[in-house]
């Protein structure tokens, strides 16, 4: 395991931006970062790469705690705020950046220079001043700036966004290629999951800082059920008695509709009181896109027990 982000929270005075995020990172996974705009994603990477303190929790890199060891940080290639010069070109400002790296050899930086800028599609306007690129081209150069310096896990915020369709196609082919022939671990977040799904290995929802789901994408039909409350024992029973059961939080997910009375008829038998059940019904793709905009997608169900 490359990454282990464990019960992190993040205060911003009262607010509480992340509430108990947990998550893992392995070599040659990516790992797509979902939700609605505000919904903790930016704050969550700020918080891995050490841009902003954790509240509370703890972050491994490679089994050590990093921020007893912040010089690990530097085998991180990020790209959440571009910050480029605008009087210089692409080339200057990656070399600027790739010094101050403390890469010194000429040929050394000529030659990743060269490459990176190849592979985003920027070598022919590498001498253009980056103030005359186009918001699409500074993304561009913004991977191009995470790519420097072999790194082994590549952090990215919304590195989509602003990118016209071949763009976007260019960047999920670096990224793939980066994970699966080079080994690097990779998460990146993005608001639409049609987007990302087709290149990741695993999606992660947040909402409200709050993981709501942390799995494989499966665009079967799923039935979800939402408690009022869930304890650690109650969690362990249900998946004991039921195989079919993934927890969240909260939230029960499964793919079988008879499991909901049987459900219903063992939550009784184990004196719960069920103040608030609600049941929905779709593909993960539907009701990622319902969470994401804050719209429920209801399904009337009849429950005997």
């Amino acid at each position: 395991m490359t990454l282990e982000v464990i019960n992190i929270s993040k205060y911003y005075g009262k607010h509480l931006a992340l509430k108990n995020f947990s998550m893992t990172l392995n070599p040659g996974e990516i790992v797509g970062l979902i939700g609605k705009n505000g919904s903790g994603k930016t704050t969550l990477l700020n918080c891995i790469v050490n841009n902003i303190h954790i509240s509370s929790g703890e972050i491994f890199f490679r089994g050590k705690k990093l921020l007893e060891n912040k010089h690990l940080i530097a085998k991180f290639g990020v790209l959440i705020e571009s910050c480029f010069l605008d009087y210089l070109n692409a080339y200057e400002n990656l070399k600027l950046l790739m010094l101050a790296d403390g890469i010194n050899d000429k040929e050394d930086i000529h030659n990743q220079l060269n490459m990176v800028l190849d592979l985003v599609g920027l070598e022919e306007r590498k001498k253009e001043f980056v103030k005359n690129y186009s918001f699409g081209m500074k993304q561009r150069l913004g991977l191009a700036q995470s790519l420097l310096n072999n790194k082994e896990v590549l952090i990215l915020d919304e590195p989509l966004v602003g990118l016209d369709a071949m763009g976007r196609e260019l960047v999920k082919k670096i990224l793939f290629e980066k994970a699966k022939s080079g080994g690097n671990a990779v998460i990146f977040s993005d608001h639409n999951l049609n987007e990302v799904k087709d290149i990741c290995d695993r999606i992660i929802l947040i909402d409200n800082g709050i993981k709501k789901f942390d799995g494989l994408f499966d665009d079967k039909k799923k039935y979800i059920v939402d408690l009022e409350r869930l304890n650690e024992g109650l969690k362990n029973l249900i998946l004991e008695k039921f195989n079919d059961v993934k927890i969240e939080e909260n939230t029960l997910i499964f793919s079988n509709p008879d499991i909901i009375n049987n459900l219903l008829k063992f939550l009784i038998t184990q004196n719960i009181e069920i103040t608030n059940l609600n049941v929905r019904e779709g593909s993960l793709l539907s009701l990622f896109k319902g969470e994401i905009d804050n719209v429920e997608h209801e399904v009337d169900m009849e429950y005997r027990v």
